[in-house]
This record gives C-alpha cells, structure tokens and sequence, in this order.
C-alpha cells in the first residue's frame, strides 16, 4: 500500500536533542466521511537508544473522537516516552499536542458526506514517526539552507531500482519503480522530504555530501 508524506513538524529541542514528528497516510485524501475511523501506528525513530516499546501495533478511534479528545488518546498512545531518558515532561506535553494539533490540520470531516452503506466503517490508517536527533551530529553545518538553483539544478526525478529501501527522512519504504529524488550523492528519498530537508540544511541527510548554499 502506498504511503505518503503528509507533513514533517519540528517539535522543539530539549538539552542536546532535538524533536520532529512525521505525518504519514495511506491515501492523499484528507476530507473524510463522517463515520471514518483513524488507524493509528506510532514509530520511535533514535539511533542513540533503542525505544521499541513505542513501536506498537495500531490503535483505531473514531475520526470524530480524535477531534474532540486527541490529546488525551495520544497522551496514552505515547505514555512509554514519558518516562524514557530521551524525553522530559516538557518534551513528551509538546509532542503530544504538536501531533494532535497537526492531524487536525491535515483532516476534517465532511458533514454533508453521504453516510456508507457499507457494515464496516472506513478506516483511515495514519503513521507517526517521532524522530529524535542529535544536535552536535549537526553542528559543522549549522544547517544553513540550500539555495533554490542548487536544489532546482541538482535534485532530479528517478525510480527506485533496489528493494527493501525507504526514505531515510520520513521512514517510509519505497516499492521498486517508485518514483523518487537523488542528490548527486546517488541517495534517494521522497520530494517532498528532501525538499523540505534542503530548505533547512544544504547536506545530504544520508552522506552530508553538500550542496550549494545562499552563501556560495
């Protein structure tokens, strides 16, 4: 099933970390029914400590629920973060609300809808991936953007060729032949991702191969 990448958010920074969480649906539709129902998985991305207690199978709400009572459903969702080492009391409020305040800005319900004849509900299914990063990987680069020339000149159109790979910025994996966009380094990832990585940092997430920046 094809995913693609609704939005990235930054999420903040807490000692020598910082947060983001990605967006992730099954269907580019975002207008839903009104007995839709969200699916939810969560992802823990850190490759500094292992978190796999959060990557936990999929939890169904009710869309209508979620827009009422996200905050609450998440806090649950996500309470082995709480008490990790990774994430503070602060860290964990903030991610909480900054997801639940971006999957209401990615769905609304359609009132007007006609109602499914269908048994079954649809189902939404959604993944959020909540990244940690570790600022001083970043430091020599000081995340200085790439300029639009470079990223317009040097960011080309292609298709996967190998299997078993994903885009390392928002986790999805890739099926052979889907379309995707390589830096000159030959790393691929979605248009969407990398083009709002380069706005950000003018290095290749992969390899930090550098292209040109607003400076050069």
């Amino acid at each position: 099933m094809p995913r693609y990448c609704y939005s990235i958010t930054t999420i903040g920074s807490h000692q020598r970390f910082s947060y983001y969480a990605s967006m992730l649906g099954a269907t580019e539709t975002t207008t839903l029914r009104p007995a839709a129902i969200f699916r939810f998985t969560i992802f823990v991305s850190s490759e500094y400590d292992r978190i796999s207690e959060l990557n936990t199978p999929s939890t169904l709400i009710p869309a209508e629920t979620f827009f009422r009572e996200g905050s609450n459903f998440l806090q649950t969702l996500l309470s082995p973060l709480s008490s990790h080492r990774l994430f503070g009391t602060h860290i964990f409020e903030t991610i909480v609300n900054a997801v639940a305040h971006e999957v209401r800005q990615i769905f609304r319900v359609d009132e007007a809808a006609p109602s499914s004849s269908e048994s079954e509900p649809p189902e939404v299914p959604v993944w959020i991936v909540v990244g940690v990063n570790d600022n001083t990987l970043f430091e020599s680069t000081n995340l200085v953007p790439a300029s639009q020339e470079a990223i317009d000149t040097l960011l080309k159109k292609s298709r996967v060729v190998q299997g078993e790979s994903c885009c390392c910025i928002c986790l999805d994996e890739f099926n052979v032949n889907a379309e995707c966009y390589t830096l000159p380094c030959q790393h691929f990832f979605h248009h969407k991702c990398i083009l709002r990585w380069l706005q950000t940092d003018h290095t290749c997430p992969m390899c930090r191969h550098p292209l040109l920046t607003l400076k050069d």
